[in-house]
């Protein structure tokens, strides 16, 4: 397994230091992104008489942690904000709904996966992952992250039941309608002049498909269900 992993960092580092260490497990990170987490008040780096940014050890651990539940548990800020709360305080952290986690299962190491590791940790044929690249699901890539591989997983168990990618046609075509919903839900902070909102765009947008996917969930589950009898 070709899994990619960040060490131990040293303190006092820099913005462009810090985007280094950490762009390994978070490929999109950018500066904005981190003074955007500095803005919201959910990491504080030192400032030096000269007005650059000095990250600790401690920081950096912070801003893995904050990256980790946003990539891995979709939490929007100020849910986060409230784990981060539960950390400092010295308690389990809790995630909504009241399940507890723990700090090193947050801070578990991004795994990257060749199209021939993938193939192996999924199930899935060469074919359905061509088919799947070929109806967009997926991206052509040489390394797939974690979450391509659910992806590819879980369609080797709709493939199981009969559904395969050429089927999911309005899946994606739906999820690119629901985009543009979101991006104008958004574009007032998108048309703001400052990179940092730019950010929080991003984040607002993460949130609202989240929310959209708990309703496509409930609607559909509901025809099902309509369907069944």
């Amino acid at each position: 397994m070709s899994a990619q992993r960040t060490g131990a960092v040293p303190s006092g580092l820099t913005i462009g230091q810090v985007l280094q260490q950490l762009r390994i497990q978070f490929p999109d990170l950018s500066s904005t992104k981190l003074r955007f987490l500095e803005e919201e008040g959910l990491v504080t780096p030192e400032r030096k008489a000269s007005g650059y940014r000095s990250y600790s050890s401690a920081d950096v651990q912070r801003i893995r942690i904050v990256l980790g539940l946003q990539h891995d548990y979709f939490l929007p800020l100020k849910q986060i904000a409230k784990v981060l709360a539960d950390v400092d305080a010295g308690k389990t952290p809790v995630l909504p709904g009241g399940a507890s986690i723990s700090v090193d299962s947050i801070l578990s190491l991004d795994v990257r996966f060749t199209r021939t590791e993938m193939l192996d940790a999924s199930g899935a044929t060469k074919s359905l992952l061509n088919d799947a690249i070929s109806m967009g699901l997926l991206p052509a890539a040489d390394v797939y992250s974690d979450d391509s591989v659910k992806t590819l997983t879980a369609l080797v168990e709709l493939q199981k039941a009969g559904i395969e990618p050429r089927h999911l046609r309005g899946l994606k075509s739906q999820a690119e309608k629901d985009a543009v919903i979101v991006h104008s839900a958004v574009l007032p902070i998108v048309k703001s002049a400052s990179r940092v909102s730019k950010q929080r765009a991003v984040d607002v947008a993460r949130d609202l498909a989240t929310n959209l996917e708990h309703v496509r969930l409930a609607v559909m589950m509901g025809s099902i269900d309509d369907l069944i009898g």
